[in-house]
């Protein structure tokens, strides 16, 4: 039963990630390095890298390793590139999009979640990511649309083109009729997306941030779950 609903899973993915794969041109609005967060900065859920992934050789927390990032626009679209180098070995990693909070229904940010963040993915993609949040299945998935595994060596590349602009845009939260049990009352409605770059967003933690997933290996749809902080841009 679980080999068969991965299989179905990795078709959903395989689907996504060919759409995904089109080339999006449009003009480059971000194209530079993400900070690296120290190997024992604790992420929203508490949890560290040094805790709880692969052992670095070097003894350092993968301190050293890299991520860079690409953006480019073009109308109600817009396409991103995560290039990782140095990072742990055959980890899954996934990539999330800070939103404002306070948009009339909602404090707290998502209308699904209640969470400041929400997948980089687009918004045709929230009923597939529901569907392996931890409300639905507790197990997650060995991945989704908006992670990314690394190699041996510790490579990895994210690639995703999204349905709304990224950078001054919203979060199309409206393409979903999800939600998530004690969240009902909050309409499904475009969120704005926080950029600590703005005017006025100075105290916003970060636009993107890419986390690992090293005490499960899987992905957990909405919930970035138990997660251990990388990277982020700005």
């Amino acid at each position: 039963m679980i080999n068969f609903k991965m299989t179905t899973l990795a078709v959903t993915l395989l689907t996504m990630g060919a759409a995904s794969s089109m080339a999006l041109a449009g003009s480059s609005v971000i194209d530079d390095n993400m900070s690296r967060r120290g190997p024992g900065s604790a992420s929203g859920s508490g949890d560290t890298v040094e805790a709880n992934c692969a052992l670095d050789p070097s003894g350092n927390g993968w301190q050293g390793a890299t991520a860079t990032l690409e953006v480019s626009q073009k109308g109600d679209a817009s396409r991103v590139e995560i290039e990782v180098n140095g990072a742990a070995p055959d980890t899954l990693f996934t990539v999330w999009v800070r939103i404002k909070g306070k948009n009339g229904l909602n404090s707290a940010g998502s209308p699904l979640t209640g969470g400041g963040a929400t997948p980089l993915a687009p918004g045709s993609a929230l009923d597939a990511l529901n569907g392996i949040s931890p409300w639905v299945d507790p197990a997650g998935a060995s991945a989704s649309i908006n992670s990314f595994t690394t190699d041996a060596s510790g490579r990895g590349e994210f690639k995703t083109t999204l349905d709304f602009p990224l950078v001054r845009g919203a979060y199309p939260f409206q393409m979903t009729t999800t939600s998530r049990p004690g969240h009902e009352g909050h309409a499904n409605v475009p969120t704005a997306i926080a950029d600590p770059r703005e005017p006025g967003q100075e105290g916003t933690p970060f636009l993107i941030r890419v986390v690992s997933h090293c005490t499960d290996s899987a992905s957990h749809g909405l919930s970035p779950a138990t997660r251990e902080a990388w990277f982020q841009y700005p």
